[in-house]
């Protein structure tokens, strides 16, 4: 029990004012998101967004029915693309209306995407608030669909989620070597549809900033940046990311900071991951409460805010819909399971060969060690258990961070050895295992 105290007692000491600055921190930014969001009204032409957008229904790259006829284009989020696009365009509002409720167009009851090619083409539609987001993915989309045809930016987004990639692998391979890099960012492609990611705007941006952020993160850990101040740091990252979400992974950015400060191994690494993850999801929290409470205090029809705010909130957590399971543990395992259900489940698998014949050979693995390591994957299931309908709903969407959590497990594996292996060790002994398994083929 007193070593119980004492623990609780050092995590207060180390985190608690570091988190009530984080606190101040997070509501100073509130005023820049919404600056930034209102000043795209005098930045970004209304009347160029409007041609490219028409110009992608003509070209295939949109479809009124969310499915483009051209495989190339087929695929992603189309629901949620049409609706970022279609943020900001109603004439009748102001650059400030426009930050606030976030309208986007609608008629009736179709695809979303046939509300915004009504309106793009000059149709009556109606336009739906949506203002429990911040729609902060727009200080970067809307300039790009105004400069540059939807095609392009498509591009640019796949180009984008490579470089965060790049990053990701570049940072592991400095922080824990090859293997583990090859081991970590294989393993999240391979089991995930990151490499089809960039057919949805928001969605690229929001790995993006996933993937880049927690690569500064391990940069800040790796300056000895003070414990305070990388819980300051975690939580703005948290409030970033809520402005520019649709809800789209949030477990994962802090699960990968978590993982990055135990890696980095620092006396008091586990208090530290503890209060970084608290922060990120503080940081979140916060943000989203303040875009909750502006459109309270902005809107005309305050009590119907709130309605909309409390039915979304049952909807995800604990929404009965078809195929949701609202049973412990159902959306953890079948976020996992979509997960491994990929094709590409194969590449980890002989990873995991080559992996346990190293260590069985070679060097044992330290499983308590490995377990500790592993740990931030436990950000994953609180999460998916907590928001048990939105998993379930969005399945593919939702293993994403499943898939990191995975490649997060078989890297701790080989960081708990005492002597790592190399990319050429687990490739000498991928051919020997592959050699034995030939032996005892039956002829």
């Amino acid at each position: 029990m007193g070593k119980t105290a004492d623990t609780i007692a050092r995590f207060f000491r180390l985190a608690f004012w570091p988190l009530c600055v984080s606190v101040l921190v997070v509501l100073l930014l509130q005023p820049l998101y919404i600056l930034s969001l209102a000043s795209l009204g005098s930045i970004v032409s209304r009347e160029r967004t409007i041609a490219h957008i028409n110009a992608a229904f003509e070209q295939g790259v949109l479809a009124d029915d969310g499915a483009p006829r051209s495989p190339l284009w087929k695929g992603g989020e189309q629901l949620t693309e049409c609706i970022s696009l279609g943020v900001g365009l109603n004439k009748a509002e102001s650059a400030w209306q426009s930050s606030i409720t976030g309208a986007y167009p609608m008629a009736g009851g179709t695809h979303a995407c046939t509300g915004l090619h009504r309106a793009v083409a000059g149709n009556p539609v109606t336009w739906q608030p949506y203002f429990r987001y911040w729609h902060g993915y727009r200080v970067v989309l809307a300039p790009l669909a105004a400069l540059f045809p939807l095609w392009f930016v498509k591009l640019l987004n796949a180009l984008m989620v490579a470089a965060a990639c790049v990053a990701l692998a570049r940072t592991l391979w400095h922080r824990c070597g090859g293997g583990v890099a090859v081991i970590m960012v294989a393993t999240f492609l391979c089991l995930s549809d990151v490499l089809f990611i960039w057919r949805t705007s928001t969605h690229s941006l929001s790995l993006a900033y996933i993937l880049a952020g927690s690569c500064l993160f391990a940069a800040a850990l790796k300056r000895q940046w003070r414990a305070g101040s990388l819980i300051v740091f975690a939580a703005a990252f948290g409030s970033g990311f809520n402005f520019i979400d649709f809800l789209v992974n949030p477990p994962m950015m802090p699960m990968l900071i978590a993982f990055f400060v135990l890696v980095d191994g620092r006396r008091e690494a586990g208090p530290l991951a503890l209060a970084a993850v608290i922060a990120w999801f503080g940081g979140y929290a916060e943000t989203w409460l303040a875009k909750w409470v502006l459109a309270y205090l902005a809107l005309p029809h305050a009590a119907g805010v709130i309605t909309d705010i409390v039915n979304t909130v049952e909807f995800r957590t604990v929404g009965v819909l078809n195929g949701v399971i609202l049973f412990p543990l159902a959306s953890t395992l079948r976020a996992y399971l979509r997960a491994l259900s990929r094709v590409g489940v194969i590449v980890p698998i002989v990873i995991a060969f080559a992996v346990a014949h190293y260590a069985a050979t070679m060097s044992r693995i330290d499983w308590r060690r490995a377990l500790w390591l592993s740990s931030p994957l436990l950000v994953t299931v609180l999460w998916f258990e907590a928001l048990s309908s939105h998993t379930q709903w969005h399945l593919t969407v939702s293993s994403r961070s499943a898939a990191l959590a995975v490649a997060m497990a078989l890297s701790a594996a080989v960081l708990s050895m005492q002597r790592r292996p190399s990319l050429r060790d687990l490739r000498h002994h991928l051919a020997l295992v592959t050699a034995k398994l030939r032996r005892h083929r039956p002829n």
